[in-house]
């Protein structure tokens, strides 16, 4: 590891957050386009964001490169936007509540790249069931890498390809969205989640998928409610006769928001892992590297050597807090 590389866990950014919003604004960027992403600022209740970015600059340069449809979706997974239609379902929420039937949930594979059940409070507590093909189609995606001579193709389509050197024989875009995001939320969940064995067959993963969750609501006392973002398999759920909910994508500009701390920690770590990296005011943050060995791993490249030795002094003091709490 170089001088000015320190490798964190997601948590331990909020030490660099801290140290940067005392210079003044915190500026997220994207190097390897070279286009600010968002600004964030502290607020009373902790920051104010206003995104930056807009379509436009993310013109088509390859598939493997962030799209703004990926910058969007950051804002989803990390819990700052939500789906259109979530009063419906806060109302439907509460009719399920009445009814003398328990109620489980069934979230689709999209709900699970949107982060929603870990981040929407009213569902805590909850039995989360999954369909094993759900569980098979994230594990399965997770095995994606770069050859050498697929990623020396991405880096020649932009100006600033020398930034993605750092991803060399590791995971593609696909993949990084399946273990850095729809993975960390089976994490989050894995204490209430249960997995319902495929049963049946079918022409395509829905049908399974369907076929599996109807089959285990048969068999359980509670009602079992499939929730998914995807129109097309509500027509396959309706012809089996299971309960669902269509959640409908987002559609409203990404604009300012006022933020949790958290949330803030969780975008700059979700466009990190997704886009492979990002720039934090002159300090590169790789959501994806070489020697990675956690989820929650960051790699931060220093610019700026006195900023890394304050940001060093406050990361190994409170590790060493850390371990004496543990003991």
């Amino acid at each position: 590891m170089r001088s000015e590389e320190v490798v964190i866990e997601k948590p331990e950014l909020q030490i660099l957050i801290n140290l940067l919003q005392e210079r003044g604004k915190l500026e997220v960027g994207y190097p390897v386009y070279g286009i600010p992403l968002f600004r964030a600022e502290v607020s009373e209740r902790g920051y104010l964001i206003k995104a930056t970015a807009d379509r436009h600059q993310f013109k088509s340069r390859h598939p493997e490169l962030p799209s703004y449809s990926d910058f969007y979706e950051a804002f989803i997974s990390s819990g700052i936007i939500t789906y259109d239609n979530i009063e419906e379902f806060e109302h439907m929420l509460e009719v399920y509540k009445v009814l003398r039937r328990g109620i489980a949930f069934a979230p689709d594979t999209n709900v699970f790249y949107h982060r929603f059940i870990s981040s929407y409070h009213p569902l805590d507590g909850y039995p989360i069931v999954v369909a094993e093909d759900v569980k098979n189609e994230i594990e399965s995606s997770m095995n994606y890498k770069y050859r050498s001579q697929y990623l020396s193709e991405i880096m020649r389509s932009v100006e600033n390809g020398h930034f993605l050197r750092e991803l060399a024989n590791r995971r593609t875009k696909k993949a990084r969205k399946a273990a850095y995001v729809a993975l960390k939320e089976f994490e989050a969940l894995k204490d209430r989640i249960i997995i319902a064995e495929r049963y049946g067959e079918g022409h395509n993963n829905d049908e399974v998928i369907v076929k599996t969750l109807k089959h285990f609501d048969e068999m359980s006392p509670s009602l079992l409610v499939f929730l998914t973002a995807d129109l097309a398999v509500t027509d396959v759920a309706r012809m089996e006769g299971l309960e669902y909910f269509l959640f409908e994508y987002p559609t409203r500009a990404l604009g300012t928001h006022e933020v949790s701390a958290y949330q803030l920690r969780t975008l700059i770590f979700n466009l990190a892992a997704v886009f492979g990296l990002v720039d934090l005011n002159g300090t590169l943050v790789y959501g994806e590297f070489g020697g990675k060995r956690k989820l929650n791993e960051l790699k931060l490249i220093f610019s700026d050597g006195e900023l890394r030795g304050e940001f060093e002094f406050h990361l190994n003091l409170c590790r060493k807090l850390t371990g004496i709490m543990e003991r």
